[in-house]
């Protein structure tokens, strides 16, 4: 057995496990549209196509469910979820081990079928459709309508992010760690080398690969936290590097991390030694997008 207590280090709150590796778009703001390392394109821009075999993803809900877990549950990472003909199966079966299904998904799927729609509705608490493709604001209160009427009976949720950024209507798009600086994000390109930061403490992130991703910027692995095809979840969920890592990132020290040092998400707190918090223009330089995962931690 592994010592923890509750106190000492919770356990998640929100479970990602990419059932599959694909995606039908190659969205500007999305750090898998400039991944050329094979982690999900290879060095010619074509999609990588690789899937976690069911009985995987079953024992995973089993062990979270052992742990106590009753949180919400996606199948997504930088994947289009469903594109898993699975998917509905595997909502399901969280559903049915007492958890809480939810969806992302940029909805083009959703547009052809109206069985498709019909079963989201009633297996998903919670679906979130990204609408990418408007480049005003009307446009976009159109496509909002659309979608609560293609799907009425669910909790429908939007994240929006148009073609033309922020200075033409509103989005939501804020840049990403891996993702080059771009005049249509939403909000300035700004690094906290000093902030801290609470996220990994919130979502686990498994990949289609196994391995487990440090937060929504760790595209490809790289503070190796392991694999669940060679630790349980529990293991590695609850090991000595992760805590470390999770630690030094509520403390503000993400310098002592490279993919940490130029991430763009703003602070989760103030520090708690009471330092102003140093905001610098991010440097993008591409290489991390561009390379095999470093599987660094400094």
């Amino acid at each position: 057995m592994i010592e923890r207590t509750t106190n000492d280090f919770p356990l998640f709150e929100r479970l990602q496990i990419e059932s599959q590796s694909h995606c039908n778009r190659d969205c500007w703001f999305c750090s898998r549209t400039y991944d050329r390392s094979g982690s999900y394109l290879d060095q010619k821009g074509k999609s990588v196509i690789n899937q976690m075999p069911t009985e995987t993803i079953l024992d995973l809900l089993d062990q979270a469910g052992a742990l106590g877990f009753r949180g919400r549950v996606g199948f997504h990472h930088y994947s289009e979820p469903l594109l898993d003909k699975r998917n509905i199966e595997l909502a399901a079966a969280a559903a049915h081990r007492g958890m809480m299904p939810y969806l992302h998904t940029n909805g083009d799927l959703l547009k052809r079928s109206a069985r498709l729609c019909r079963e989201v509705s009633e297996v998903y608490g919670l679906v979130v459709v990204g609408i990418y493709d408007y480049d005003t604001n009307d446009q976009l209160e159109a496509e909002k309508q659309y979608w609560n009427d293609r799907l009425p009976d669910a909790n429908l949720v939007f994240s929006c992010i148009g073609n033309q950024g922020a200075g033409k209507a509103y989005s939501l798009g804020i840049p990403k760690a891996l993702v080059p600086t771009d005049s249509r994000m939403a909000t300035p390109d700004l690094s906290y080398a000093n902030a801290p930061c609470h996220r990994p403490l919130i979502r686990m992130i498994i990949r289609h690969d196994g391995g487990v991703s440090n937060c929504c910027e760790d595209t490809f692995g790289a503070f190796n936290l392991g694999n669940i095809h060679e630790a349980s979840l529990e293991r590695l969920w609850f090991s000595e590097r992760h805590r470390r890592v999770v630690g030094d990132l509520i403390a503000g020290r993400r310098e002592d991390y490279r993919l940490c040092r130029t991430c763009p998400l703003p602070p989760s707190a103030r520090r708690p030694d009471g330092q102003p918090i140093r905001m610098a223009r991010r440097q993008y330089d591409g290489s991390d997008a561009q390379r095999e995962p470093a599987n660094e931690l400094s």
